[in-house]
This record gives structure tokens, sequence and C-alpha cells, in this order.
């Protein structure tokens, strides 16, 4: 069977506009059939596909690009009115691709971002993404599937997904145990995309996007690659793109009002130039150097190297976020005092943002201020979302202290918020039989945190 169609068949090949049922007629696919996929198994696969992503392959750690991406997914989620816990990271992979994995994870590859024009079409991948999720598609391909192992799945579900190898064998153990045949398998694979794509531009819309993004976007794609002789991206090849989709998708924008964009266009511009200097990543995507924004090209510069021209872009940017996180850093270089004073105020006028918490503890730690940035990770990091990064920057600080109590349990907690919890409970038990901390407060969290992983294996027996 050809790997296309395998990858099309199975619970990852997510058509983006699929061709049957009527765009109002929604089928009803909630979770009330599911006996096998509850909130335990989602879990414990999400863990499972977390640990894979983490170990095996090579994810963006940077924080304003990071930051930037968990932004435009948080915002489209929080119109899906689920409440539902979505975590959101990036693949260093120059594929244009997106895949959406178990219990609210959501992965973006750096090529896509690379080969967006604009945030609202990276937005409408996304925006496709979380609609799978909302809508349980994972868990109803997971009930009729005759599984072997959470975790040989989950590893098997990030190849498929990400595409790092050929996973017909895999493909052809699980499709052998599966309860469906193949027809009947295609025809969910159509019920799914069609709801993925209805929500998902109702989401685009909703959070102030161009619904016409999600069309203008793949159209683009399949009309770049459709007369050369090379392997298209993997989200065509995962998403299938015919002209009777396209035009659906174009109509059901059509029947959405035309809001007024809330977003920066520059922003994805400068995220962009972020990911080229960060990583080896390359676009698919021709790039000609000479065509970039004189913004986007001073803020490269200064990526690299302190540039005059960042003076008169801060002036001329005066909000835009990127722009003033990286004019106060280099100033917190010459000017300690004020760099610092910059970002702390930053800090406050963005609560939410991790990076920029990271940014002002970094300035803290270049200039021998220690004590601040303990007392800032301290405070903030568990006010926030993603909170690894942060943790194990105090963990850092602690272990050049030599304080191996304190060390340990902030890895512990980075370990806990990325839900490795055997390698969490492992450092925290080496973090007991450390010297104790003169911090009784940190005495308390090693106790604390102990008990809660230990009543955490109790309830898995």
């Amino acid at each position: 069977m050809p790997n296309r169609l395998i990858k099309f068949i199975f619970i990852l090949s997510y058509a983006l506009f699929p061709a049957t049922a009527p765009a109002d007629n929604l089928p009803d696919l909630g979770s009330p059939g599911l006996a096998i996929y509850n909130n335990q198994t989602e879990a414990e696969l999400g863990r499972a596909f977390i640990h894979t992503l983490i170990s095996q392959y090579e994810l963006i750690y940077d924080a304003e690009t990071l930051s930037y991406i968990r932004r435009i997914g948080h915002h489209l989620a929080s119109h899906t009115q689920q409440g539902r816990h979505f975590r959101f990271y990036i693949i260093n992979d120059p594929t244009i691709n997106a895949f959406a994995g178990p219990n609210g994870v959501i992965g973006i590859h750096s090529g896509l971002i690379l080969s967006a024009e604009s945030e609202d079409e990276l937005a409408s991948v996304i925006a496709h993404e979380i609609a799978h999720i909302t809508q349980q598609h994972l868990a109803r391909r997971f009930e009729q599937q005759d599984l072997y192992s959470v975790t040989s799945f989950a590893s098997l579900l990030a190849a498929i997904l990400i595409g790092s190898q050929d996973p017909s064998a895999g493909m052809a153990t699980l499709m052998g145990g599966a309860g469906l045949s193949l027809q009947q398998q295609l025809k969910f694979s159509r019920i799914h995309e069609h709801e993925a794509d209805h929500l998902g531009i109702e989401l685009l819309n909703k959070a102030g996007y161009n619904p016409h993004a999600m069309a203008n976007f793949f159209g683009k794609l399949a009309k770049q690659y459709q007369h050369q002789n090379v392997r298209p991206p993997e989200i065509l090849l995962t998403h299938p793109v015919s002209e009777t989709r396209l035009a659906q998708a174009v109509n059901r924008a059509s029947l959405m009002p035309t809001k007024p964009s809330l977003h920066d266009p520059l922003n994805l511009k400068l995220i962009q130039q972020r990911l080229r200097q960060h990583t080896q990543t390359t676009n698919q995507v021709p790039f000609n150097q000479s065509t970039l924004d004189p913004k986007a090209q001073c803020y490269a510069k200064n990526l690299q190297a302190p540039d005059t021209c960042l003076n008169e872009l801060i002036k001329t940017n005066p909000n835009n976020r990127l722009i003033k996180t990286l004019y106060a850093q280099q100033l917190a270089q010459q000017n300690p005092k004020k760099g610092i004073e910059a970002l702390h105020t930053l800090s406050e006028l963005y609560p939410q943002d991790e990076a920029i918490v990271l940014r002002l503890a970094q300035a803290y730690i270049n200039n021998n201020q220690s004590k601040q940035a303990i007392k800032l990770l301290s405070e903030r990091t568990p006010t926030l979302l993603y909170q690894a990064t942060l943790y194990q920057t105090l963990g850092q600080i602690y272990a050049q202290q030599k304080q191996l109590a304190a060390a340990y349990l902030y890895e512990a907690l980075a370990q806990l918020d990325l839900q490795q919890t055997q390698r969490a409970a492992y450092l925290i038990k080496l973090s007991s039989e450390s010297p104790p901390s003169n911090n009784t407060g940190i005495q308390k969290q090693i106790q604390r945190l102990n008990e809660q992983l230990n009543n955490f294996e109790k309830s898995k027996d």
C-alpha cells in the first residue's frame, strides 16, 4: 500500500478539506461512546508522547519564538469554550508540517513557520489542529485499534505525525489489529477532517484572524508544488488538497463576518529571523534576503550584535513586544540598572510571557544578582502556564551555589511540568538524599513534591 495512503487512513492522516457532508450538518462525535480512551488513558498517552518528543526529536527552545507560537495557540484555544488543556511545541524540522497529538499536545514544524506569509496563515493551521483535539478525533481512532502498549503507540504516533521515518511496518502491525475495514476508516477520516475544517475556520474568525487564510495557505502550497518534479511538503501528504475542498473552505469563510485584524504583521517576520539564526532550519520555499523587510533586517542584525538601527526601530515601533524585549536586553548589557528596570516593566506589562521573565532573570544573573533572580523565578514561575525552562534556570543557579537539594528540587519541578513523572520522582529522591537546605521553604517544597509523586504512583496501581 503506498505510504501516502497509509498515512491518510491512519490516526494522524488528517486531510484538510474533505469533500463529504454538508457544511452545516456536522456529525455528532462527542465523548459518550468512549470506553477505553478515558481521562487517565489520555493523560498517560500524553506523557509518553511528550517524552518521545523531548527525547527523540530536536525541539526549538528559543524563548521568544515559543512564547509567540503559544500566544497564538492559546488565543485560538480560548475560543473553544471547552477549558481544555493544550500544550504547544516547535519541532526543529525544515518540512512544512504540523500535528495534533494526545492530551492536547500540538506540534508545529519550524519549516511551517518559515513558510507562512502571514500570522493568519500560521494561525489557520494551528486552528485546524486544535479542532482535531476538541472533537476527540484521536480518541475515536484509538478506540478502533487493538493497541498493545501505550508507550509503543506514543512513539509510533510521534514518528508518523512528525514524519521522521517511514512508518509502513508499524502501520501494518496496527492496521492488522484494527476493528474497522479500510473503507470504514476512510469514511471516519473524511468525517473528522470535515469537522476540523469547519470548526477551525470558525476559530480563526472568532480569534480575529482572516477565515480565508486556511484555503489561501494550502491552495498556495498546492499550486506551488503542482508542476514540480519534487516531493511535496509533508503537510500536503497528510492534508491533501483538491479544488472541491478548497472551494468548500472558501465558501465557509465567506459566511463569516469581516473583522479588523488585531495582530501586528511585523511579529511573524521577526520570529522568522529568530528561527533562521537560532537553528539550522532552511525554508522549503525559496527565500530572497534582498526582499526582507528593513525592520526585520535591523532586528536580525541586532540578534547577532548591537546595531544603532535598533534605536530607530524602537522609536517607530514602541508597542512591539519583541523589539522592546531585545532593546531592553541590549540596554541591560550597557547599563544594567536601566536595562533591568526596562525588563521589569515589560514583565509587569506582559505578566504571562515566560520569555520576558526568563530574560529578566538572565539579566540579574549576568549582573551578579543571583538573589534577585531566585526571588523573581520563585515568585513568578508558579503563576505561568509553561514552567520547565524557568525552573531549570532556577535549579542551575542553586547548582552553581552548591545547594544540591534545591537544585534537584527545581529540576524535578521542571520535569513534572514536562509530565515526566518518573524522571521527577528520581530527582526528588536525589533532593531528599542531599544535604538539607537551610531554607525551610525549600525543605517543605521537597516534602510536598515527594508526597505528591508518591500519591501519583499509588493512583496508577
